[in-house]
């Protein structure tokens, strides 16, 4: 039969008392552990959420390109480097992650809705600067063609007129935390 009496005090030797002090700070940690993923979480989703914004940004900077293209298409200013204007037109790769490269042309930065940083650069997808029917230079173009049948594709448009020439926007967004996004758009004209 057993002893419904609780045992002498000297035989308890806090045992429990240590178990049960192992397991509060087991707890103690991992609730730790989860506030800190949870904060974790939190900044991935913003800077996720901070990215996205900027490379919607790139749209402004690929618009304000195309417009600058387009106003200076027909004055020959197109076949000369204009570094002061952002435009290039030869296809050389820059140092798009210079802070001196986006700082040499001041008019091709705008701000956006979301407090963004928007800047430019164009390069016309030239091998040398000058005229793309220069000797020489060979220019990336979708050349006009009005014969049938000159296309892989069967359903490919046939072109007419005049070469159209490639340019490659590249687009540097500077959000409200300074980080960067570097985008790229490549247009014909």
């Amino acid at each position: 039969m057993s002893s419904l009496h609780p045992a002498p005090l000297r035989a308890q030797r806090g045992y429990m008392l240590m178990l049960v002090l192992v397991a509060l700070v087991a707890m103690m940690i991992s609730g730790v552990a989860l506030i800190r993923s949870m904060d974790t979480n939190s900044l991935v989703a913003g800077n996720l959420a901070s990215r996205n914004a900027t490379v919607n940004s790139a749209d402004a900077g690929v618009l304000a390109a195309v417009n600058w293209i387009q106003a200076n298409s027909t004055s020959g200013a197109l076949n000369t480097d204009a570094p002061a204007s952002g435009y290039y037109s030869h296809g050389d790769d820059q140092l798009w992650t210079s802070s001196s490269f986006w700082s040499t042309c001041t008019g091709c930065t705008v701000t956006d809705a979301a407090q963004n940083q928007v800047s430019w650069s164009v390069s016309r997808m030239c091998k040398v600067t000058g005229s793309p029917t220069n000797a020489g230079n060979f220019c990336a173009s979708l050349n006009g063609s009005t014969a049938n049948g000159g296309s892989y594709s069967s359903d490919a448009t046939n072109f007419t007129g005049s070469p159209k020439y490639f340019y490659r926007i590249t687009i540097q967004v500077v959000d409200t935390r300074n980080s960067s996004t570097l985008s790229q758009a490549f247009v014909t004209l």
